[in-house]
């Protein structure tokens, strides 16, 4: 049953989760046409498929493969995951994945979490107007509810948002994602800016989805740790080993940050690399047959080994996962 109102017992440790987690995304003012505001969906036609025969007589009948079919996805949240989900059918395109079809509804800052996109009457309806038409494959939600930074283990405003997404479609998949701490530059170091988020993920994170599993055995839920896209990039740019980047907070229009502004919004390579992880952990695709030389930053093609790094942080989510 969907409530609007907090359970009764939880953990009381608000104190100390208000140092660990706090508001992710764009605190900036949005007009209320730019919040409504949602990008077309992209819908990849699908490649040209050669006949079985052909492929014999040309050898290569074990070597092409499948397309991978594609979800209908739909992200709600603020702009610490929005850029990653508006980015995601390119990827999934030079994957291969097969119509990928991608939805978003967008609040910024902390109106933007689960727990506030729910008790905003008009976010509400949108998103489950969106819900309501019952073809969504895949929710995901972004980090963090109130009310989970006080509990660290159960968040009812993601369940409430689950039963309803399950009500429109049994078959409905989620997935929750976990961004970097705001304001970076506020941090002398990546270990400071780091620790407590990549505490917190093993500590609450994974105990909360372990609970939602548990609530919803039927539903396949899933972590997105594309925060550590953001704490591996900045360890490697203060070890002088990244050298797409400039500088860690961009303060002039050329050159390349590791972030656009004082806030923490992501820059280019931090977007590329975010994106690779959302495609692997979303769909079960090989990062290593991934075209990474088509992507380019400042008109050049990478130098850092982004498929690496980005296989790197899904191996380490699963590790936690399965920890």
């Amino acid at each position: 049953m969907i409530s609007t109102r907090k359970p009764v017992t939880r953990l009381s440790v608000a104190f100390f989760v208000a140092t660990l987690f706090f508001g992710c995304g764009s605190s900036e003012v949005r007009s209320p046409l730019e919040q409504e505001i949602r990008p077309k969906s992209l819908i990849s036609e699908a490649p040209t498929v050669m006949p079985q025969s052909q492929l014999q007589e040309t050898g290569l009948s074990n070597t092409v493969k499948e397309p991978v079919k594609g979800q209908k996805v739909l992200y709600i949240g603020h702009s610490f995951g929005r850029p990653f989900a508006q980015k995601l059918p390119l990827f999934a395109e030079m994957a291969g994945v097969d119509n990928h079809i991608q939805e978003i509804v967008f609040r910024g800052g902390e109106n933007g979490n689960p727990q506030a996109l729910w008790e905003n009457t008009e976010a509400r309806l949108e998103i489950q107007n969106v819900l309501d038409n019952g073809d969504i494959d895949l929710l995901v939600m972004i980090c963090c509810s109130d009310n989970f930074k006080e509990s660290r283990e159960t968040d009812w405003a993601s369940q409430n948002w689950i039963d309803y997404a399950l009500s429109a479609n049994p078959d409905t998949h989620f997935a929750l994602a976990l961004p970097w701490v705001d304001y970076p530059s506020e941090y002398g170091n990546n270990e400071a800016f780091s620790g407590r988020m990549t505490a917190a993920h093993k500590s609450a994170w994974h105990p909360l989805i372990d609970n939602l599993r548990e609530l919803y055995p039927g539903s396949k839920i899933q972590s997105i740790f594309h925060g550590k896209a953001a704490f591996d990039l900045r360890e490697l740019f203060e070890s002088d080993s990244l050298p797409e980047v400039s500088e860690m907070t961009l303060k002039k229009k050329q050159g390349q940050g590791l972030f656009t502004d004082h806030k923490g919004h992501a820059g280019q390579i931090l977007l590329d690399l975010g994106t690779l992880v959302w495609l692997g952990s979303i769909y079960d695709v090989d990062l290593g047959n991934f075209p990474v030389e088509e992507l380019k930053i400042g008109g050049e093609p990478y130098v850092t080994d982004l498929i690496a790094m980005a296989q790197e942080i899904l191996d380490y989510d699963n590790l936690i996962d399965a920890g």
